[in-house]
């Protein structure tokens, strides 16, 4: 009688952490999905803290001029947001949208600690200059310098891409759709979210 019980409130298709069957009402739901607002929330205070400074970061420190930093900024920004599809085909096709979340979450953490570290120590960063002088004059980050920045950079737009491909419906996943409690509490979810990512 309890294995049949069991069995009647299994989720079928939908497994927890532990890779256990999930087990409707104990697993999922509006709080699982809050974790996920959450996680979107803080994963956009970091990407577009560090997008819209760029174009002075490139420009003041790494001496690029305005044009060709703001045009690298456009490029990692366009390739973040186009990486999104891969992230959403791969979590898809091939992998769990958990498991696409973890891993573009350390691919973004070890961008954003390559551009932590190049922005702190000198000795990663190009001279400074006075762009006023002819004695010093200022140079463009150039060689391993440069390989370090853009690096840098591209693993955050690669992160950024899993992320975004993954976390909605990693969200959208923590609700029962053959209820209509269920398939309300994820429209619910989506307002949420659409609203954390234009605010």
């Amino acid at each position: 009688m309890e294995q049949e019980q069991q069995l009647s409130t299994r989720w079928e298709g939908y497994v927890d952490w532990r890779n256990r069957a999930a087990i409707r009402g104990r697993h999922g739901g509006m709080l699982a999905a809050s974790f996920v607002l959450v996680a979107e929330i803080l994963e956009n205070l970091a990407y577009l803290a560090n997008a819209s400074n760029l174009v002075l970061y490139l420009s003041e420190y790494m001496h690029l001029s305005p044009s060709k930093a703001a045009n690298n900024v456009t490029d990692f920004m366009g390739t973040a947001f186009l990486l999104a599809l891969l992230g959403g085909f791969l979590s898809d096709a091939f992998f769990t949208t958990y498991h696409i979340y973890l891993i573009s979450t350390v691919i973004e953490l070890l961008g954003l600690i390559i551009l932590t570290v190049q922005a702190r120590l000198p000795s990663l960063k190009p001279p400074t200059c006075s762009p006023d002088s002819l004695n010093n004059p200022c140079q463009e980050v150039e060689g391993g310098k440069a390989a370090l920045l853009f690096i840098g950079l591209y693993l955050v737009a690669l992160g950024v891409g899993g992320i975004k491909g993954s976390l909605p419906s990693h969200g959208a996943e923590q609700f029962d759709e053959s209820t209509s409690q269920g398939r309300k509490q994820r429209s619910t979810f989506f307002n949420y979210s659409a609203l954390l990512v234009a605010a």
